[in-house]
């Protein structure tokens, strides 16, 4: 735990120190909306079948553009080799990185919400409910993008291969149950009518999340 704790730590330092990627991606997140409302602006607001996948479009590609580099920036620098070389087990580099990314893109995925609710005039849903399927959908991106972060590292295209992995396996598992469950809370379902959805993207989460777990060792 102190070296996940250590790394943890330390990929924070490097975000919220140099802060570009942190603008960009609320910039982006800032003109995704934006773009969004202006192409949707002579639709009837009270069609809410609109909610949720522009939400969840959102997410998916500020979160994309924060997990490109989480370990490319170590190959970059050379502090791979160091990283594989200290006294810890690649799970704890894993662990340690995926919390970070966690966070960050927790804080970028909240600050998407709050810009929606501004953008778009929908009747507050369920808020419980709706919060528990971003948390989740948080997770199940941020690990399975992790993942896939590590297998592209070492790839001279990893800016290009990360979307291209990433995006067959994340939109048909996590996103579009997402997708179709935040749908239903707009709807008018509480936490208690999405509790299938909620317990599917579980098992999404803690697959990837034991797949990560296992094959640290080999993609590193």
């Amino acid at each position: 735990m102190n070296a996940v704790k250590a790394i943890l730590l330390k990929e924070l330092k490097i975000e919220f120190r140099n802060k570009q990627m942190i603008n960009s991606t609320l910039i982006l997140s800032l003109m995704i909306l934006a773009s969004f409302r202006f192409a949707f602006s002579y639709v009837d607001s009270a069609l809410t079948e609109l909610a949720s996948p522009i939400l969840w479009v959102t997410f998916f590609f500020t979160a994309m553009f924060s997990l490109a580099p989480i370990y490319k920036r170590e190959v970059d620098h050379g502090t791979k080799d160091g990283l594989l070389l200290a006294p810890i087990s690649p799970s704890s580099i894993f662990f340690g990185k995926l919390l970070a990314n966690f966070v960050v893109i927790m804080g970028l995925n909240l600050f998407s919400l709050a810009l929606f609710f501004v953008f778009f005039t929908y009747e507050a849903p369920d808020m419980a409910a709706l919060l528990s399927i971003v948390v989740l959908g948080t997770v199940g991106i941020a690990v399975l993008g992790n993942i896939i972060s590590a297998i592209s590292s070492n790839l001279s295209q990893s800016g290009i291969m990360l979307p291209v992995l990433l995006i067959p396996i994340l939109l048909f598992s996590v996103v579009m149950t997402a997708v179709s469950t935040t749908a239903k809370i707009f709807a008018g379902s509480d936490i208690y009518g999405i509790l299938d959805g909620i317990k599917l993207i579980f098992i999404f989460d803690i697959v990837f999340l034991a797949s990560g777990y296992l094959l640290i060792d080999y993609i590193l």
